[in-house]
Parts: structure tokens; sequence; C-alpha cells
């Protein structure tokens, strides 16, 4: 009998990572920088183990955090078993995307701009992007993303970060595994769990998720699609208004029609 191998797709932020709750964390130039990026490639790691315990055979992880133009991951801690996306500047944000993935997880991700409760929450800019709709539906990144991975016929599987971006996930998504590492107080307040311990929900949740992977479905769109972007201030959408395929909406807000998905997101480079 041939065993029909499993290839997963590992997309990766840093907001959403065991122990990161302020924006000192997340930008190059101290320490803390580096020990938040360590943080995050062993939350990786253990989602990496479960998935290979769950029969995972290839594993491509994609290194999407802004900082250094995604290059945040210490390659020289990757788990043996996964190859990894990183750098920048970069022709497209998820490149080596095909319909023969399996399933993907979500490591690191955080809730959607103008979340209470949620850590370090924002939409692709913390002080540019106000909201986010995708055929009048609000999403941040978590929905951005899985829209994507979504028009290859690729659902999510599994999505770690606070208590906010798991609850989004699951408000978008459905049934999603989700493994909650920290639970906001404020923005950049959160009560987290042991590092150990939530790497250990990370590695269950992941094998749980990959073995449960028949009932997730990936998260479409039928066309037309429309992307309204509501900016936080009117320079922002007086730059994008110059776009050939923009539609200014208002004095914040700028729009984006197509009836393919690939091609909306492309035009504002978020694809």
């Amino acid at each position: 009998m041939v065993i029909r191998s499993m290839r997963l797709y590992v997309l990766t932020d840093m907001e959403g990572a065991s122990g990161v709750v302020r924006e000192e964390q997340t930008s190059p130039g101290s320490k803390e920088y580096e020990e938040a990026c360590l943080s995050l490639t062993k939350d990786v790691n253990a989602a990496i183990e479960g998935a290979l315990e769950a029969g995972a055979s290839e594993i491509l992880v994609n290194d999407l955090h802004g900082a250094r133009q995604g290059f945040n991951l210490v390659l020289e801690e990757l788990h043996l078993e996964a190859k990894c996306i990183t750098g920048g500047p970069r022709g497209c944000r998820l490149p080596r995307l095909d319909k023969g993935f399996d399933g993907a997880f979500m490591i690191g991700y955080h809730a959607m701009a103008g979340t209470q409760g949620a850590v370090l929450d924002h939409t692709m800019s913390t002080r540019v992007v106000y909201e986010v709709r995708l055929n009048g539906i609000r999403v941040g990144e978590i929905g951005i993303d899985a829209s994507i991975l979504g028009a290859f016929g690729i659902p999510i599987a599994l999505v770690t970060g606070c208590v906010k971006a798991c609850e989004e996930a699951r408000a978008l998504l459905g049934n999603v595994e989700t493994v909650a590492v920290k639970e906001g107080l404020s923005r950049n307040v959160a009560i987290c769990l042991p590092p150990r311990k939530a790497r250990a929900l990370i590695k269950q949740g992941a094998k749980k998720a990959l073995e449960s992977l028949a009932k997730f479905k990936p998260m479409t769109f039928k066309p037309p699609i429309s992307l309204e972007i509501e900016y936080t201030h009117p320079n922002y959408a007086d730059q994008q208004e110059r776009l050939i395929s923009a539609k200014r909406l208002g004095a914040r807000t700028v729009a984006f029609y197509g009836e393919e998905l690939l091609q909306v997101m492309r035009s504002v480079g978020w694809y």
C-alpha cells in the first residue's frame, strides 16, 4: 500500500509568541528582541514536533514577521525536519504555495486591529491600518492569510497566539484547533503560560490538528472580491488611491475589487 505524504505550510508571526507582550520585543536592536526570536522559534519547533508525530512528511515554514524583512527565526535552532522561507524584500509574501499542501498552521499570530484585551493587536501595520473588510467581513491577518491559503484549497488547522487571537480564529474559521499561550489584560500586559507549558500545549494541539485534518475546510470567498481598507489617516488613503485598481470610498478608506482573490491581495502587496 502506498502511503500518501502529508505536506504542511507553517506561517509565523511574532506578536503571538510565548512571552511576547511589548513592541520592544518585536523590533530589532535589543536583547528583548533576540530573546523573542528564540521564543518564537521554540514555539514553531513544538508545532513541528507535533506535526511529525501526526505523520507530516514535508514542512515549509514562512517567517512573516516584518522586522528585518522576514528574518526573525533563529535558523540555527530550527527543527531539522523543516525548511524555512526567510528574508526580503520578496516578490511574493507567501511564496511556494501550491494546491499540494494538505494544511497550514499559524504560529505566533495576533488579533486584528481594535480588539480589546488582545496582545499587540494590529492589522498589517500598527500605525497605518484601522480596519479591513473582505467581502464585508472584518478581518485581520488571520483572515487575510487564511483567505489566501483558501484560494489554494488549503485549510488552516492550528492557530496559536493570545486568547483573543484564538477567539478570532474560531469565529472566522469554525472548529479550527487553537492554543492560547497568554491572556491579554491590556495591549501590553498579559498573563502568560510558562513557555515550556505553552510549547507542550502547542505540540499537543499540532498533533491533534493534523490527526483531525479532514474536518477543517479552507476559507473561501465567492467573486466578485471586495477588499476595503480603512486607514488611520487620510494621508495613507491618498497614497493608496494612486494605485490603478484603487477606488476611494471616503476620507480614510480605499477599496480594491476583482474577480480573483489572489489578484486583489497582490494589488495591495498582501500576497
